[in-house]
């Protein structure tokens, strides 16, 4: 049987579940309670402040350096890379044949010999020989064609006494003649004298007929004393030509032959490098070409007197060859003067060129200092030497020269024009000397324009600018 509750506990089961639902209503309702509490709060606290006043920031034009543009008036310096190469190099051959009786110590490869030094001599017996009997050949006929002029002249005054004979003949028989009609001679008297005249006649004949024959021999003498004359000439040209001298100042590059050995006429002795002068081998491009096109037309004009082919002259320009040895440079002057051939070459698409350089040991230090005047300069320019050379040019166009740093990306430079700026394209002729170089004909501006040189982000046509002029 089962015992009533009291009511204690039904209370207590009743009001557990509202505590329950109390506890879980007060969890979930303080963080939202909290929550709108803050927002009221701020919207409280926002209304209590005013709002900030805004200034207005005013922003300057940039500020940018100029300078400005000026007109060169000075040349156009290219530099090219080149090599030095011998002026000329002589191949020395014997003319004659023979045994070489004599060589120089000097005649060695590496060795300087002077202009008419003798290096070389052909044991010169046989030619002497040959000398010697042509001379006495020559006598021989100089005798012989005296004799003859002695028998021309005695048959010359038997001539004229032979013809005053056929005079005397001739008068004889027309005297005869004359009397035979009288009866006072006799025709066998007539008949004499006839044969008188004719004997002298024939006699006369025969005379001027050996004149004319010594006179004949004569001419064939004296043509063979001329020829004996000439051979003679020869044998002294070939005794002469058994002594080979140093046909320039140079340097014996190769020596071929020792004494004593046999050598064929036109065999090959030795070979000698002009010193006298010296070339450099350079290469142009067509651009750089054309400032040497645009000199001067002194030289063109003289060309063309010379020359009518005057396309072909290249104006003879000055340049500075520099070889660099030992952390100094040396300089030396010539003169470009011709090309190297014609045309452009294939595989670089240059142009060869020659510089010509009379003094090749007239060398001096590049830079005058103190120490350079105790330096020792290279004694020459030899073959083999890379140089660099520096091409003096006058060109006749009118250039602007611009500051390196003005020009930006893609040859574009900014000018202030009325404190704005303006974009300019530009085609770089040359440069020199941290300096671009632009024709005048071909820019949109003149000498005096101002232009930017220092750095100017975000730069557009027609932007406000504030200048700054730079010294």
């Amino acid at each position: 049987m089962l015992k009533p509750r009291d009511h204690n506990d039904i209370d207590e089961l009743v009001e557990r579940p509202r505590r329950f639902l109390a506890a879980e209503i007060l969890r979930v309702g303080s963080p939202i309670l909290i929550l709108i509490g803050g927002i009221i709060g701020f919207s409280i606290l926002t209304n209590l402040r005013g709002a900030p006043a805004v200034e207005k920031q005013v922003v300057a034009p940039p500020l940018v350096a100029t300078l400005p543009v000026e007109l060169h008036g000075q040349g156009v310096d290219m530099q090219v890379d080149g090599i030095v190469v011998p002026y000329r190099e002589i191949s020395v051959a014997t003319e004659v044949g023979g045994r070489i009786k004599f060589k120089a110590d000097i005649c060695r490869a590496g060795n300087y010999v002077n202009k008419g030094k003798l290096l070389i001599e052909i044991d010169p017996v046989d030619y002497q020989l040959e000398v010697d009997r042509l001379e006495m050949e020559l006598e021989q006929a100089k005798v012989t064609l005296n004799e003859l002029d002695v028998q021309v002249l005695n048959t010359q005054e038997l001539i004229a006494l032979a013809e005053k004979d056929l005079e005397l003949q001739r008068q004889e028989l027309e005297r005869l003649r004359s009397l035979e009609g009288e009866q006072i001679v006799s025709q066998t008297q007539v008949d004499q004298a006839a044969h008188a005249e004719l004997t002298a006649r024939n006699a006369l004949l025969s005379l001027s007929n050996l004149l004319r024959l010594l006179k004949a021999g004569r001419e064939r003498l004296v043509q063979g004393q001329k020829l004996v004359g000439s051979k003679l000439e020869k044998a002294e040209v070939d005794r002469r030509r058994t002594q080979i001298a140093a046909p320039t100042d140079g340097v014996v590059v190769q020596d071929l032959i020792e004494q004593d050995s046999y050598v064929q006429k036109g065999a090959s002795l030795f070979k000698l490098e002009d010193t006298s002068s010296v070339e450099v081998k350079c290469s142009l491009q067509m651009k750089e070409l054309f400032w040497v096109w645009q000199q001067s037309s002194i030289d063109l004009d003289q060309a063309k007197q010379a020359n009518h082919d005057s396309g072909y002259h290249m104006p003879n320009t000055p340049v500075t060859v520099i070889y660099r040895l030992g952390g100094r440079e040396y300089a030396w002057d010539g003169v470009l003067s011709r090309y190297d051939g014609l045309g452009l070459n294939e595989r670089t698409r240059t142009v060869p060129c020659r510089v010509v350089v009379d003094q090749p040991r007239g060398g001096r230090p590049l830079e005058k200092t103190d120490m350079a005047t105790n330096d020792v300069v290279p004694p020459t320019l030899v073959r083999g030497m890379y140089v660099s050379v520096l091409i003096h040019t006058q060109p006749r166009i009118p250039l602007l020269s611009i500051p390196e740093q003005a020009v930006q990306p893609g040859n574009v430079v900014w000018l202030v024009e009325n404190g704005k700026l303006r974009r300019k394209q530009i085609e770089p002729a040359q440069l020199a000397e941290n300096r671009v170089l632009v024709d005048q004909q071909c820019a949109e501006f003149r000498p005096g324009a101002r232009i930017v040189v220092s750095p100017l982000p975000n730069a557009y046509d027609g932007m406000t600018v504030r200048e700054k002029q730079s010294s």
